[in-house]
């Protein structure tokens, strides 16, 4: 197992690195602290990645604040984990203060983290270690270590424990004010929470109750339409019965995506492999008539979402574009890296999926409720599809603009919080987005 210092080495690296710490002044952004800390933990361990992740929406959820990748000496944030995802992983928080894995594939606090986090992203080893304000339980400063797995010191513990006492008395000194531009505050997110569970709770009653009666209308359509007693009329309209019924089959389905009973716990994914690979069912499920282009794009970093979720947002996105184009036409996926330009409180590296339709395009006031259940004003679809895809984005800590004018057609960008960095490929650097 490595071990990057002499014990000598590393006790002056991790003095020297606290004094700097302690001289940031008393008023710099917690932003900024956080890009500090992480820097400079994982310069002084030598560990690829340090992340600093704080608890919202009552506990149940961790947010990634700032994540540091020492090769890329990039910055990312907002990724969600939720906590009934990893229950091991988050109650090992609450019992120590610092949670040592060499190995953390194995370890038994942090196994449950191997297939979806640990291994996708190449950490062997980890130190995680609870920010603490009288005794309650804040967040978490992770430090994930790449490479041949790792023996942690006792001086790196210190060390780590230090920082996040550091970073403990930062956040309970910060004002109320900066966490509101920081994160979205607790009384906005549990207001939208409850909203949501209240409409998820509804529609999974309606797709229960729903199902059943569908049960009836096809069993009793389906004898009377293969019944020869039955005259041909009635043979045809008990077929028109099983027809709508399937319609309704297919909206009971929608019905149950939306109250999340198909969603699963996040994984680590490659955008351009996950769409290259669901491509030729996209191709299928569209038709002859739209002409469906993308061009495959790998290495553009890595995402947390559960592959399901994602390729169903997809999809939406993609029937979404067929539907404001009834005649056919081209429909465009492109994904690229973006940064947020014009946040100085956020670190803001991106995955870009862009779907575009040459339609007769969305008014302002269309706009302002494309995203909402049943808003849809066609004749088609359910009107259930983008608010699927606003749910999905949401649940990966993500954020959906959308570009669109009269005979101009419509562009649906989509925002997921990077995880992890990839190799950039030529052609691809990736586009700065300002803040609308």
């Amino acid at each position: 197992m490595a071990s990057p210092e002499s014990p000598s080495q590393l006790i002056r690296s991790t003095n020297a690195a606290l004094r700097a710490l302690s001289l940031l002044p008393t008023d710099t952004s917690l932003d900024q602290v956080f890009r500090e800390v992480c820097e400079s933990s994982a310069n002084t361990l030598a560990v690829e990645r340090v992340g600093v992740w704080l608890f919202i929406d009552n506990r149940t959820v961790l947010r990634c604040a700032n994540l540091f990748e020492r090769s890329s000496g990039e910055h990312s944030s907002g990724t969600l984990l939720r906590v009934a995802d990893f229950p091991t992983y988050f109650a090992s928080l609450t019992i120590f203060k610092a949670v040592p894995a060499e190995v953390a594939v194995t370890d038994a606090w942090t196994a449950e983290l191997a297939a979806s986090y640990l291994r996708p992203l190449g950490i062997t080893s980890m130190l995680d270690v609870g920010l603490f304000a009288t005794e309650k339980l804040l967040g978490v400063i992770c430090h994930e270590h790449v490479g041949p797995a790792r023996v942690w010191t006792e001086d790196a513990r210190q060390f780590a424990v230090a920082v996040a006492d550091f970073l403990s008395e930062r956040i309970q000194a910060a004002e109320m004010r900066e966490l509101r531009a920081t994160f979205m505050t607790q009384g906005d997110r549990l207001a939208a929470m409850e909203k949501n569970a209240a409409l998820e709770q509804l529609a999974a009653g309606v797709v229960r109750h729903f199902r059943n009666l569908l049960d009836v209308f096809q069993g009793h359509g389906e004898r009377i339409s293969v019944n020869p007693d039955v005259p041909l009329p009635a043979r045809r309209q008990a077929a028109e019965i099983m027809e709508a019924a399937e319609r309704g089959a297919a909206l009971a389905g929608e019905l149950l995506q939306f109250s999340r009973q198909a969603s699963g716990p996040p994984q680590v994914l490659d955008l351009g492999k996950e769409i290259s690979d669901f491509f030729p069912t996209l191709l299928a499920t569209t038709g002859s008539r739209y002409q469906l282009c993308y061009m495959p794009v790998r290495g553009l970093g890595h995402v947390l979402i559960d592959r399901n979720r994602f390729t169903q947002l997809l999809s939406h996105l993609v029937k979404n574009a067929s539907e404001a184009m009834p005649g056919g036409g081209p429909i465009e996926i492109n994904l690229t890296n973006a940064k947020r330009i014009g946040d100085s409180n956020r670190s803001s590296l991106y995955a870009l999926l862009e779907v575009t339709d040459h339609s007769a395009g969305l008014d302002e006031s269309a706009l302002l409720h494309v995203m909402e259940p049943y808003s849809t004003a066609r004749t088609t679809g359910s009107g259930l599809g983008l608010a699927i895809v606003r749910q999905i984005v949401e649940e990966s800590g993500g954020f959906i603009s959308i570009e669109s004018a009269p005979n101009r057609g419509t562009t649906f960008k989509v925002f997921f919080p990077r995880i992890g960095a990839g190799e950039r490929p030529s052609g691809h650097a990736g586009v700065a987005v300002a803040l609308r």
